[in-house]
């Protein structure tokens, strides 16, 4: 089955640099032009993309989308309900062609910048623009805009937090499972499974392509079912999941706005004896991320950057590219709620110019060029708090860190921004706590 998706494809590719022939001999044939050649009109006019939704308003404005444009969009929700409260998970399907694409954002509960921008993409596929119906008739447009509705309105402090919530799965002393998080829940993004065999396997037990069926994450389960039910890696052709960063410089010290990367869990596909479909999915991933590069540059303050990813297959970059999918992640910068409508509009706005290119064709012949040549920003906010926590918490010690990272020195201690553990001042932080801070400063993904 691998080898006949990668013959097609490979057709729809050749076919792809026929109908560019074709079309530049045409011109009345070609796609409808939009954004980046357009521009969009999108009615954020009634939506102000600062303000972050709860459940109950999310699934309302969601409904209102659906109604608004009978139809031509669906909403329905995932089949396991998040541990916590309970709850289901929304998404929303567009359009009816037979290429599929699936995006999801907010994996982790603090990071919802992208959940906005990703509503924005909702009303804006389901309108009446001629660009929107090319689309839809391309395409199969598949949005889950919150994957982890506990961590962003249900945990136990109030606040959002990374994990999901499911707080009991190990008391201390009670050693805990891989990327979990003790009293608070597992980090979503390490649950997601990755072989065609076993849709519920947990990726962090058991020996490679042994699926065990005992995946604990119903986060990460849902998106399995719904990439599934759309018909896996023959359908889905790609994948994007969206995260919010800190603020790393580049070597010109100009701010980084936006990371991005594709599969890079090599090691994975060997033992699976895929190498060459992972190859493949990889190749094509690096052709969404010049497409969305493209794109970014027609945008002020899109300064992006190669993230930093591990090879881990449970992580969903990883996952849906060992499954045979396009499989993208782009982080996007959540410091400062100034910043936060911006933020959500570059990363609507870079996803609408991949679906774009996705519907036209264009994505197949885009050179990886622009992805090949990404470079890794230093992340000075990483390393400053790395050294922070490492020592008692004292302006003396504050200060340090600031002046080694090139920050100006404070003249007031600042209270510690971090959840559990906050030390009061010249407290020092426990070794386990301190590790998890840095384990999450390193792996916002």
């Amino acid at each position: 089955m691998k080898q006949e998706r990668k013959m097609k494809v490979l057709a729809i590719i050749a076919g792809l640099i026929f109908l560019t022939i074709i079309l530049q001999v045409s011109p009345a044939a070609a796609a409808p032009q939009s954004w980046p050649n357009g521009p969009w009109l999108v009615p954020q006019q009634n939506d102000s993309l600062s303000a972050i939704r709860d459940y109950d308003q999310l699934v309302a404005t969601l409904e209102n989308i659906v109604k608004e444009n009978e139809g031509v969009s669906t909403l329905a929700y995932a089949p396991f309900p998040a541990k916590g409260s309970g709850r289901l998970v929304p998404y929303v399907t567009i359009g009816s062609g037979p290429r599929k694409l699936m995006v999801v954002a907010q994996h982790h509960g603090d990071e919802p910048i992208s959940s906005n921008g990703m509503i924005s993409l909702i009303r804006a596929l389901s309108s009446n623009a001629k660009e929107a119906k090319f689309i839809r008739t391309e395409l199969t447009v598949i949005v889950m805009p919150r994957v982890n509705i506990d961590g962003f309105d249900a945990t136990l402090t109030g606040e959002p937090w990374r994990y999901n919530v499911d707080p009991n799965v190990c008391p201390s002393p009670t050693p805990c499972p891989a990327f979990y998080s003790r009293g608070r829940g597992y980090d979503t993004n390490r649950y997601n499974p990755y072989l065609a065999s076993d849709p519920l396997d947990n990726p962090n037990t058991g020996s490679v392509g042994e699926g065990d069926g005992a995946n604990p994450v119903p986060e990460a389960l849902n998106i399995r079912a719904v990439y599934d039910a759309a018909g896996g890696a023959d359908a889905v052709e790609v994948m994007l999941d969206l995260h919010g960063q800190g603020t790393p410089l580049d070597a010109k010290r100009d701010m980084v706005f936006s990371s991005t990367l594709w599969p890079t869990a090599i090691p994975t596909a060997i033992a699976l004896g895929i190498e060459q479909q992972f190859t493949v999915a990889a190749e094509l991933s690096k052709r969404v991320i010049s497409v969305a590069l493209k794109a970014r540059d027609k945008i002020a303050h899109a300064n992006t950057s190669k993230y930093v990813g591990g090879p881990e297959p449970g992580i969903n970059r990883n996952a849906y590219g060992l499954l045979g999918s396009a499989s993208v992640l782009f982080e996007h910068r959540v410091v400062g709620q100034k910043a936060a409508g911006y933020m959500a509009n570059i990363s609507f706005r870079t996803v609408m110019a991949i679906v774009e290119a996705l519907a036209d064709g264009s994505l197949y012949t885009t050179s990886t060029e622009r992805a090949d040549a990404l470079v890794v920003a230093p992340d000075s906010a990483s390393l400053f708090w790395k050294c922070v926590v490492a020592r008692p918490y004292t302006l003396e010690n504050y200060n340090f860190c600031r002046e080694k990272y090139g920050l100006n020195p404070v003249s007031t201690l600042p209270p510690f921004p971090f959840e559990p553990g906050k030390p009061g001042p010249g407290e020092v932080l426990d070794a386990a706590t301190a590790l998890q801070i840095i384990y999450e400063l390193e792996n916002p993904e």
